[in-house]
């Protein structure tokens, strides 16, 4: 039994996504950003209970891909596509041209494939886990989780209009983020002593801060701040290696 307590964390995570989706096309977008946010938890959870009950196993690893495909791959795809609707309608007085609807859904699909290329080169990749190469997907998710909660209730970012081109600017950026080789920290803790876990706790301490003054809008910035970290990361260590 204990070697599938890690898998029913997957299968939460990968429910919680369907359903996202669905609250999405509906229309019902505070419920598909918790549904998001409890699939993220539950990605954390599996991965932290397989090493806690030393329950790792290839058929948990593919099913937890599979089911981050999902949440973190369709999922911010369809919340992407749903922002670029609303704004693209809020500057055509709520019309968008058949043409434009096309250019849009094809845009958005750079979503999922870099997704599906970043979870095949994680279940590739041997040897330690202290970093990742490129942004996680759930990361690249609670990132535009943030833009999308923003918009759908403030119809703005931070209290700004933006240009739906430039938004599509930052897809494109984010997306590829997911594949370039940078070294990002991994936030999977073997352990709970401060030494090793400095940058990990430090993310969590401003983490909270963010969401505090800013609540859900700050999910955008959470993720800027640990790409940040992560760069600093590099460079420090690059420095120290000269």
């Amino acid at each position: 039994m204990r070697k599938h307590i890690p898998n029913m964390f997957t299968l939460l995570n990968l429910a919680c996504g369907t359903a996202g989706i669905v609250f999405v096309m509906e229309g019902q977008w505070r419920m598909s950003v918790y549904l998001i946010m409890a699939a993220a938890l539950f990605d954390f959870a599996d991965g932290m209970a397989a090493r806690l009950l030393d329950a790792r196993s290839e058929v948990g690893k593919q099913l937890d891909s599979l089911a981050d495909m999902l949440s973190f791959g369709l999922l911010p795809a369809v919340m992407v596509y749903s922002i670029f609707r609303h704004e693209f309608a809020v500057e055509g007085a709520g019309e968008i041209p058949p043409a434009l609807q096309w250019i849009m859904l094809a845009g958005i699909l750079i979503i999922p494939v870099l997704s599906a290329i970043r979870l095949a080169r994680f279940n590739l990749q041997t040897g330690s886990q202290e970093f990742f190469s490129g942004l996680p997907t759930p990361a690249h998710a609670l990132f535009w989780t943030g833009l999308y909660w923003q918009v759908m209730q403030s119809e703005s970012i931070f209290g700004q209009r933006i240009n739906p081109f430039f938004l599509w600017a930052v897809m494109l950026i984010m997306a590829f983020h997911m594949i370039v080789p940078l070294p990002m920290y991994s936030l999977k803790f073997s352990h709970f002593r401060f030494r090793g876990n400095l940058i990990r706790y430090l993310l969590i301490l401003i983490s909270v801060l963010i969401l505090a003054f800013t609540g859900l809008s700050g999910l955008s910035l959470v993720v800027l701040t640990y790409i940040l970290l992560s760069l600093l990361n590099l460079l420090l260590q690059m420095r120290v290696s000269r």
